[in-house]
C-alpha cells in the first residue's frame, strides 16, 4: 500500500486511541465513572487508562517512523481497510461511542429503569404482591370491616382507593433492653447469624435509625428479617421517588439502585412511604424522608411501611448508587 495512505490510517488510529484515552480520563477526573461502574472496579479503569495512553504513544510513533516487519510479523493478516467505505465503516464503529461519550449528558438510573426491572421493598418484590392486592381489594369490597394496605398491582386493573391505616396486628412493642447483651440475645434468637445480629443491634440502639448509603442494603435486609422488632421505630433515609400508576395518592417508594459491577446488573430497593401529601413529590426527585415504621400483615408475612412525618427535597448525592458492605454495622 502507498505509504501516504498507510500514514493516514495510522493518524486515524492514533486519534481514536487518543479519544478513548481522553474519554476515560474525563470520566475519572470528573468523578462520573461511578455512574457506570462500581467503586471496587475503579482500579481496573486506572490500569486501563495507563495502557491506553501507552498504546496511543506507540501509534503516534508509527506515524513518523512507519511500519516495518519488526512491528508485526503477520504479513497480510492485519490489513488496513482498502476502500473509503470500508474505512468509514470500521473507524466509525470506534468514533461513534467516543463522540456519544462526550456529547450525551451523564444520567443516573431512575424510575423508567426501575419500572422495567421491578423494585424490592424490604426484601419483598412489589411484582409478587400483585395477586395479594387483587385478593385484598376483593375481600375489602365484600366485607366492610376488613382492612388491607394498598400495594402495587401491575397486570390487573389498578385500584387507587385510599386505604385506611392498618392495624398492627401481631406487632410487638420495640425491644426494651437494659444493656447491649440483652438486646443482642433478643436478635440472636432469630438464627440469622452474627452479621445481621450486629447490624440489628446497632440500628435498634439508634433513637432515629439513619439508613444511610453505607448501611442501606444490609439495613433493609435486617429490618425485613426482624420486622416485628423494628415496628414502631423512627427511620430516616434518602432516595429518589418511585411511583407506579396504581399507587394511591398517599404512597410512593423512596428507592435506591444497587450496583454490583456496573449499571447493567443494577437492582432497585426501597421503602414504601405513606403520607397525606405524597403526590406532590415528582417522580425521580430526590427526597429525605423521616417517619415511623409500621408493620403490615400481607398474605401471612410481615411488611414494614414508613408512615412519614417529614419529607424534604434534597440533591442527588455524588454517588447515587448503594452497595453491599461487609462493614455495614458500625462499632457499638
Amino acid at each position: 500500500m502507498d505509504q501516504n495512505k498507510l500514514k493516514r490510517h495510522h493518524i486515524m488510529r492514533s486519534l481514536i486511541l487518543a479519544g478513548i484515552t481522553a474519554l476515560l480520563a474525563y470520566l475519572i477526573l470528573s468523578e462520573t465513572l461511578r455512574h457506570y461502574l462500581a467503586p471496587r472496579l475503579h482500579m481496573f479503569s486506572y490500569v486501563t487508562l495507563v495502557i491506553m495512553a501507552l498504546l496511543t504513544i506507540v501509534s503516534i510513533r508509527q506515524i513518523f517512523v512507519g511500519s516495518s516487519v519488526y512491528d508485526c510479523d503477520c504479513e497480510e493478516q492485519h490489513k488496513v481497510p482498502r476502500t473509503p467505505m470500508g474505512s468509514l465503516l470500521v473507524y466509525g464503529l470506534f468514533v461513534l461511542p467516543i463522540v456519544m461519550g462526550f456529547v450525551m449528558p451523564d444520567k443516573i438510573l431512575g424510575s423508567d429503569v426501575a419500572e422495567k426491572r421491578g423494585i424490592t421493598l424490604l426484601s419483598n418484590d412489589v411484582r409478587k404482591l400483585a395477586d395479594v392486592t387483587a385478593n385484598a381489594n376483593t375481600n375489602a369490597n365484600a366485607t366492610e370491616n376488613v382492612e388491607q394496605p394498598a400495594v402495587v398491582k401491575e397486570d390487573a386493573e389498578p385500584s387507587v382507593e385510599q386505604q385506611p391505616e392498618a392495624i398492627n396486628q401481631g406487632a410487638t412493642p420495640p425491644v426494651q433492653a437494659t444493656n447491649d447483651e440483652q438486646l443482642r440475645q433478643r436478635f440472636s434468637n432469630g438464627g440469622f447469624g452474627d452479621f445481621y445480629t450486629d447490624i440489628a443491634v446497632s440500628l435498634h440502639k439508634q433513637p432515629v435509625i439513619e439508613l444511610n448509603d453505607k448501611v442501606f442494603l444490609d439495613g433493609l435486609t435486617t429490618m425485613e428479617l426482624y420486622a416485628k422488632e423494628f415496628a414502631g421505630k423512627e427511620l430516616e433515609t434518602m432516595g429518589f421517588v418511585y411511583r407506579q400508576p396504581d399507587f394511591t395518592k398517599q404512597q410512593f417508594v423512596v428507592a435506591r439502585f444497587s450496583v454490583t459491577c456496573c449499571t447493567a446488573d443494577s437492582s432497585v430497593y426501597g421503602v414504601l412511604v405513606e403520607k397525606e401529601d405524597a403526590n406532590k413529590w415528582a417522580k425521580d426527585s430526590w427526597v429525605k424522608v423521616r417517619g415511623k415504621l409500621e408493620l403490615r400483615q400481607v398474605d401471612g408475612y410481615d411488611m414494614l411501611v414508613l408512615k412519614a412525618s417529614q419529607v424534604e427535597a434534597v440533591s442527588a448525592p455524588k454517588d447515587p448508587y448503594v452497595y453491599y458492605s461487609f462493614e455495614a454495622a458500625p462499632d457499638s
